[in-house]
């Protein structure tokens, strides 16, 4: 199954989770607020509409903690249900006068959301976690969705105050794909790069992951290809499994931008590919000698690192996820990525499951809200 793409979650319902605690939605909601100030200049705090939010945000909030245990309680939020004003509300309860304010604002709701539930878990199976950070990101899209098309009244209006600048929280991720990419928009990678290039050729419309063309396949320029449709699982798995077998610790890490998707689709003038390839090249800077890179597609890229413990994994992918921020920016802001790590034999020595778990890792990130789970 690994062949071109891992499987899809099926962000399910999770009924059989212990949610009774956060049924106080003035709580939930004092925390949402909690994370609006805590991220943002106390000057962009100050001009906050607490007032509005404090009138509706306990509900919303418990709307979407209702909506994690029931796909009843998830279409009451969507369009036509009785609750999809309330979800269009979310970003003008947090005083967002624009989309990306209003992304900003809905991901400042789902932190403080992931938090009570993290806290509410006194002994948290991995599968329970998995599931929970996976229908979290499913609801929060609705509400984020809802949002986008109602993204609110300059602060002013809701207020009483001059328009102030969003706070800077991590964006939500879009809930479709991010469509296959043009290999016009395709990042160039330097001469002789670690980070393996896609194939310059436009994959089947059905095919959501990019095909790669490994290093070792083409030692040289005038080498003649091996293989030019290798997908990107296999280049990473097939290294992975070099290292397993070799029975030394090691580790695989995915490093992914946040809406590196949404960007690119909006990118007329080239400048979310630009930013997209500072990041990469701010990633190979971190790489050693002996350590590779398969890219899955633009603002995706997988490294293996041989020789690297859970420590050494964790440290990596802080250093990363530093270098991502630090390097690259679009319209003044940094970019932010969810990053995902499986390390052998810690978390297992099948390299398939070894990806899988990098890949949940970035589902807990980004539902929390932080570059690393």
């Amino acid at each position: 199954m690994l062949a071109g793409s891992l499987p899809a979650r099926p962000a399910r319902p999770v009924a059989d989770a212990p949610l009774a605690a956060l049924a106080d939605g003035e709580g939930l909601a004092k925390g949402w607020l909690l994370t609006l100030i805590a991220d943002a200049p106390l000057a962009v705090a100050a001009a906050l509409p607490t007032g509005a939010l404090a009138t509706e945000g306990p509900a919303l909030c418990s709307a979407v903690v209702a909506a994690l245990a029931s796909e009843v309680e998830l279409d009451r939020l969507r369009p036509g249900g009785d609750r999809a004003a309330l979800a269009a509300a979310a970003g003008e309860l947090a005083g967002a006068g624009d989309p990306a304010a209003a992304l900003q604002a809905v991901g400042a709701l789902r932190a403080a959301l992931w938090g009570a539930v993290i806290d509410g878990l006194t002994r948290p199976e991995p599968e329970l976690v998995a599931a929970l950070a996976a229908r979290l990101g499913l609801v929060c899209d609705v509400v984020a969705a809802a949002a986008l098309g109602r993204p609110g009244r300059p602060a002013a209006d809701v207020a009483g105050a001059e328009p102030a600048p969003p706070p800077p929280v991590r964006p939500v991720p879009p809930t479709a794909p991010a469509p296959v990419e043009d290999p016009g928009l395709r990042l160039a990678p330097e001469p002789g790069s670690p980070i393996e290039p896609a194939v310059p050729v436009r994959p089947p419309a059905l095919t959501p992951r990019v095909p790669v063309v490994p290093a070792d396949v083409f030692p040289s320029a005038t080498a003649a290809p091996e293989d030019r449709s290798e997908p990107w699982a296999t280049a990473v798995i097939r290294r992975l499994g070099r290292l397993v077998a070799d029975g030394g610790p090691c580790a695989v890490l995915v490093v992914d931008v946040d809406e590196a998707g949404r960007l690119l689709a909006g990118d007329v003038r080239g400048d979310a590919a630009a930013a997209l390839e500072r990041a990469e090249r701010a990633l190979r800077d971190e790489l050693r000698p002996g350590d590779a890179a398969v890219r899955e597609h633009d603002g995706r890229v997988w490294i293996i690192a041989a020789n690297t413990g859970l420590e050494g994994a964790r440290a990596l992918g802080r250093r990363l996820a530093a270098a991502v921020g630090g390097a690259a920016t679009l319209q003044g802001a940094p970019l932010a990525a969810s990053i995902g790590i499986g390390v052998c034999p810690d978390d297992g020595t099948d390299p398939a499951g070894l990806v899988a778990h990098a890949d949940e890792g970035v589902f807990a990130a980004r539902a929390a809200g932080v570059p690393l789970a």
